[in-house]
């Protein structure tokens, strides 16, 4: 008989939050006097929830539930909800971006994103809603998200959408009000790509600083193609490499 699990990897401390596929994705901050994991919480068939937990793992053997973000009249809210999660810091304050996904027929069709101020962890009373991102003109919210700070010192987010490329955010104008502009670009797709025009532009992808060329750099899975963009210029990223 096969042993379950795996010979080098040690459960310190289970925390059970729900049936099959009531998670989606996950994220943990990266400063030791925050130790905070961050959940998004789905519905996938007849059970589950539409929100984000977020759990203490100051105990790794005994981790914690200390807050819980839901969508207001969950049951009326259609889709799978909380998809992709991700932390960044902005003027010495800590956010949470929590990626949302529902289906038109019910409401908030268009919501891409709800940001939360968690500055104030592990007090839970502190944590607020800092702002939403709408896109009216593409439903269907936000799957994937990535978040990076460019050479440029601000804080962008990176996001599939139903649009041809990867929709661009300067977040520190979103937590400041200034939504309207807060879309600063677009990572497009190729001309001549499979499908181009249609669905999803982009799946999933990652950015980083290349040291070589001093570029910033978008790397992302496409449709029709893997590609390499160079996003030092947010207004006119400029393709490097298509595989």
């Amino acid at each position: 008989a096969m042993n379950r699990g795996s010979e080098n990897i040690e459960v310190l401390g289970p925390l059970p939050l729900g049936a099959h596929l009531n998670v989606s994705d996950m994220d943990v901050e990266q400063e030791l006097s925050r130790p905070y994991a961050y959940v998004s919480r789905m519905v996938w068939g007849p059970t589950g929830t539409k929100g984000m937990d977020i759990i203490s793992i100051e105990d790794p053997s005994h981790p914690e539930l200390i807050y819980e973000w839901r969508i207001e009249d969950p049951d009326l809210h259609l889709g799978t909800g909380g998809m992709d999660v991700k932390h960044f810091k902005w003027n010495d304050r800590y956010y949470v971006v929590q990626s949302l996904q529902f289906g038109q027929g019910g409401p908030n069709s268009d919501l891409g994103a709800v940001i939360l101020d968690v500055t104030g962890l592990p007090d839970p009373s502190t944590v607020r809603e800092a702002a939403r991102i709408r896109e009216p003109e593409m439903p269907g919210g936000f799957h994937n998200i990535f978040i990076y700070k460019h050479s440029n010192g601000r804080v962008y987010l990176f996001t599939t959408a139903r649009a041809p490329g990867a929709l661009i955010y300067d977040l520190g104008m979103v937590v400041e009000g200034d939504i309207e502009n807060a879309r600063v670009g677009m990572v497009p797709v190729p001309e001549g790509a499979l499908g181009r025009g249609g669905g999803r532009g982009y799946h999933d992808f990652y950015v980083g600083y290349h040291p070589d060329t001093g570029e910033d750099r978008f790397y992302g899975g496409g449709t029709g193609g893997y590609y390499i963009y160079d996003v030092s210029n947010l207004q006119d990223p400029q393709l490097r490499i298509t595989l």
